[in-house]
């Protein structure tokens, strides 16, 4: 007969204090999180299924209509404003990236000795990034006049604090190796700069802006309804008076150019990074 050795049970360790509060931490913050949601629903003043069923019947199937037979009459204006909006990206974007370069050094903790020096800089750029760009456009259309001054402007301020952010974010992240390297070797904090800190972060830099481009034509094409140049006030228009068909004509071609730019943006920008 041969006995077989049972080997004693092995008592599983309890996990760490500090994986157990997380833990904790994330039940809470995911029930907190319903009963927000479940409260929002409660007091809000939403409309019903039936409201929400029959707005559809009366919209949504003229516009179904207008995209599959669009009226063609309006494309070279709806064609001429969607180049409007990608011009007004450009230059919002360029306009953002040139102010928000200087900035983000300005709000990087690592080049100025510690988080606290970047304190300003960092309070700065979320001032600037708090208001919306609609709010934005309204401002300079009052200031400027309707047209695409106004959207450029609105563009050009909201992306300097969205660049601004995301560049002290990437210089905040790079080797320090070679900036200790270069400082070893006798060099200033201009060379320091120069050869360490602006190489790593350019193609970062490039790729971020291309994307805020991408954001910035989206944005572009809504600004222009409050008046700030682009495709939107010409849509706005045929929104207002409900003619469908011209308004699928206009979304066509907003939706084709844009796919068309996020596609080129989205091949350069993995060639960048």
């Amino acid at each position: 007969m041969v006995k077989t050795l049972q080997t004693p049970p092995t008592d599983i360790p309890r996990a760490p204090a500090s994986v157990r509060r997380n833990r904790s931490l994330m039940i809470i913050g995911a029930a907190l999180l319903v009963a927000l949601f479940v409260l929002a629903l409660v007091t809000m003043n939403l409309p019903t299924w039936s409201r929400v069923l029959s707005g559809l019947q009366r919209n949504a199937m003229p516009l179904l209509r207008g995209l599959v037979r669009p009226e063609t009459s309006v494309f070279e204006l709806a064609w001429n404003s969607m180049v409007t909006t990608f011009f007004m990206a450009i230059l919002g974007t360029i306009l953002g990236a040139v102010l928000a370069f200087p900035m983000s050094f300005l709000a990087a903790g690592n080049l100025l000795g510690g988080t606290r020096w970047a304190l300003p800089g960092k309070a700065v750029l979320v001032a600037v990034r708090t208001f919306p760009e609609i709010v934005l456009a309204v401002i300079f259309v009052a200031a400027a006049g309707p047209g695409p001054t106004a959207g450029i402007m609105a563009m050009g301020i909201h992306s300097i604090g969205y660049l601004g952010k995301v560049f002290s974010d990437v210089i905040e992240g790079i080797d320090q190796g070679p900036m200790e390297a270069i400082r070893a070797a006798g060099g200033n904090q201009l060379h320091t700069f120069l050869f360490a800190v602006v190489p790593q972060v350019l193609p970062e830099f490039a790729s971020n802006v291309l994307y805020r481009f991408e954001i910035n034509l989206r944005s572009a094409a809504v600004l222009g309804m409050v008046g700030a140049g682009g495709i939107g006030l010409p849509l706005i228009q045929r929104l207002q008076f409900r003619r469908w068909a011209e308004v699928s004509m206009f979304i066509i071609v907003i939706v084709v150019f844009i796919i068309v730019v996020d596609a080129i943006s989205s091949n350069i920008r993995r060639r960048l990074v």
